[in-house]
């Protein structure tokens, strides 16, 4: 196909999910060969050192990265800077599909493509920034009206960004869910017929004798028994995750049998094992932050995937992405039926109380 794939990024590439959720589906794209090249440019808050960028680029010859300056949200009109900025980059391409990555590259996106130049913009929805802004944030009293500023800011983005009208750009809204779809026409008033599930950032499972020989590998490496029922949590100590009630949960399991055993994978890993150690014996459990392209080896070692999340509508629009990587090693989830998207795969779980 004689055209480019542009991807623009807000969150950037040292997010935990570029790997999975970013680059893998473009990497795809570019050995169907759909693309002649495609683009990342990442707006980045803080410096990317080139052997990032390199790694980055290794994995394809015809991918490259772009790294413009990220200044903090205060409001729409500051970013003008950064549209100025992708528009030129833009500018550089004759044929192409962007797709941006959440509202605020979508809104920038909408600023600075062209029709002349741009065949489709799929705008991919993947979570609520007004909504989530106002979660981090409601605990502030003194700092209540300045918040409640902000979060009317990402709203209006988020309004403007997924309710655009009479756009020249055939475009595509994708929705992580129908809950979150459901959530963007009732509350921003999208238009249905540009509404799409995402599917080609649903990691793939992978078959199950590869699985079974990094159960045997991994369960050796870490000590741990072949006959344990296995726990896996994979995520960060964040209120919106409920990793004290993973752990307390955990605890109550392992008194039931002293067999049971938990496998944390997190950045948070040294702060687990803070908690674990003052509940169960060292023996109990095993924490680490491990590089992204071992995630499958690591989370084959577990029986059961654990998501606990906050009720709200942060949690009900949400598809986690620990999960889709849970059940790509074919793991049992147990949740707490916050996740709407948990509840349509996997049903109604009541395992989280027991």
């Amino acid at each position: 196909m004689n055209k480019n794939l542009i991807f623009v990024l807000y969150d950037s590439i040292l997010n935990s999910v570029f790997n999975g959720q970013v680059l893998e589906p473009i990497l795809k794209k570019l050995r169907i060969e759909k693309y002649n090249h495609a683009c990342i440019i990442s707006f980045e808050s803080k410096n990317i050192s080139n052997d990032i960028i390199i790694h980055i680029t290794a994995r394809h010859p015809a991918l490259s990265v772009i790294i413009l300056k990220r200044t903090p949200f205060i409001h729409r009109s500051f970013l003008w800077p950064a549209i100025k900025n992708l528009k030129t980059i833009l500018g550089q391409h004759n044929r192409y599909d962007i797709i941006a990555r959440g509202a605020l590259s979508g809104f920038l996106t909408l600023k600075a493509a062209k029709s002349t130049y741009c065949d489709h913009l799929t705008i991919q929805a993947r979570g609520l920034l007004a909504q989530e802004y106002q979660h981090e944030h409601v605990r502030s009293f003194w700092l209540h009206q300045l918040h409640t500023i902000r979060s009317w800011c990402y709203h209006d983005l988020e309004h403007i960004t997924y309710t655009k009208k009479n756009l020249e750009i055939p475009y595509t809204i994708e929705s992580v869910s129908t809950a979150l779809g459901e959530y963007l026409i009732n509350t921003f008033g999208t238009d249905p017929k540009h509404l799409q599930l995402a599917q080609e950032d649903i990691p793939e499972k992978i078959v199950k004798n590869q699985v079974d020989s990094w159960k045997k590998e991994t369960r050796k490496q870490l000590n741990i028994p072949h006959d344990a029922t296995v726990y896996c949590f994979s995520g960060a100590l964040k209120s919106w995750q409920n990793p004290l009630p993973i752990i307390e949960y955990f605890v109550k399991q392992y008194h039931k049998n002293n067999k049971n055993f938990l496998l944390v994978l997190s950045q948070d890993s040294d702060r687990f094992t803070q908690i674990l150690k003052q509940h169960v014996p060292p023996h109990a459990y095993y924490a680490a932050h491990i590089p992204h392209e071992l995630m499958y080896t690591y989370l084959a070692a577990a029986d059961n995937g654990l998501i606990f999340r906050e009720p709200g509508i942060i949690s009900w629009t949400a598809r986690p992405v620990k999960a889709m990587e849970y059940e790509a090693v074919g793991l049992h989830i147990i949740h707490n039926n916050t996740v709407q998207w948990l509840i349509d795969r996997h049903g109604y779980s009541n395992e989280f109380m027991t």
